[in-house]
Parts: structure tokens; sequence; C-alpha cells
């Protein structure tokens, strides 16, 4: 039996959680969460605990983490730290997501539910793509990113590290988005964005 750790127990911890008898089969058994806020489950109904900080987690042999943090540059940090300590992460791909031919996934990532990959598509580690986000043809997504619900991302889009696009924002075909840059909600992008820059608006501007 391998034991299933959820890395953050926020809103994308508890989602996630929700749906891993979707994600695994019955090998694997949840355990637990754990987060540095040792509160944020408090008025939740939930049937496993969190069991340490992050900080003060040790994993163990069985141990497969989930990673479960939106922000970009604290995913990766988290992510860093704990592969440093021996953790190993799988990739959850929810089984209604469309995987189209010729993508290429690091580790650590997960596809929701009803995500569409077309084709010729090569996402990093650690990317995360929520519920009924679209990725185009030919497109690179980088180490960290976070594509949240309903975004598209067209053809020949390239997305740097650690790139955080708000829900239902575009990235129109072959513009670029650099390193940590962030994308509004409901924003248009049709031109490249520079790195550490966040913009919002039809089209998007810097804000």
């Amino acid at each position: 039996m391998k034991k299933v750790i959820i890395v953050g127990a926020g809103g994308l911890g508890r989602m996630i959680y929700s749906w891993l008898p979707d994600f695994l089969d019955d090998s694997w058994e949840p355990i637990g969460f754990i987060s540095d806020r040792l509160d944020v489950l408090d008025g939740y109904d939930y049937d496993i605990p969190i069991l340490s900080t992050i900080q003060d987690y040790r994993p163990e042999v069985d141990h497969i983490l989930v990673m479960a943090i939106a922000d970009p540059k604290a995913k990766l940090a988290v992510a860093e730290e704990l592969e440093e300590r021996g953790a190993r992460f799988i990739n959850l791909i929810h089984p209604t997501a469309i995987v189209g031919k010729n993508v290429k996934m690091g580790k650590g990532c997960v596809v929701c539910p009803r995500v569409v990959l077309t084709c010729d598509i090569e996402l990093g580690d650690f990317v995360m793509l929520n519920l009924c986000a679209t990725i185009g043809h030919d497109v690179v997504i980088g180490n960290g990113c976070t594509i949240n619900s309903h975004s598209d991302v067209t053809g020949c889009a390239k997305l740097g590290t650690g790139v955080f696009l708000g829900s239902h924002a575009v990235i129109t075909p072959n513009v670029k988005v650099k390193d940590f840059a962030k994308i509004g909600a409901g924003s248009v992008v049709v031109k490249q964005v520079r790195p550490e820059t966040t913009v919002f608006g039809i089209p998007a501007k810097k804000v």
C-alpha cells in the first residue's frame, strides 16, 4: 500500500483530496496533509489530519507526495526543500482530462478534471492545470506554473518558470510570458510579458 500525503491543506489541497478516488486506485491510501498552517482545516470536516508542518516532515520509504500549493514561488521552494530530504512526488491526471499525442510532463504535476491538453506540449515539473483549462498545440509551460480554471493557453505560446494565470485568462498564439509573471483573471495577453510583471485587462497591461 502506497501512502499519499498532500502538500498543502488550503483550497487546492482540499480539492485534490476530494478527487483522489478518481485519480488513484485502492492500492493508494491517503494518510494526511502537511502544512505550515496547522489550523487551516479548522471548521472543515475531513477524515485525514494535518500530519506536521512542512519544515518538520520527514519522508518515509512508502510515502508519495502530491503537490497542492498554488503560489509558484512557494511551490518551487517547498518542492526543492522536500526533495532534498528524499521526498518523491507523483503526477495526478484526472480521468476526465483529455491528453493528446506527444504530451511530455515533468514530475509533481496535477491535471484537474476537464482539462484539455491538445498535442505536442511540454509541461515542466510541478505544473498545476486547474478545472477546464485548455492547452493548445506546441505550447511550452515551465516549472512551477499554475494555470487556473478555464484558462486558455493557445498554440505555440511559451510560459517561463513560475507563471501564474488567474481563472479565464487567455494567452494568444505565439506569445511568451516570462518567469514569475502574473496574469490577472479574465485577461487576454496579446504580447510578451516581462519577468516578475503583473498584467491585467483586455488587452492585458502592466499594473
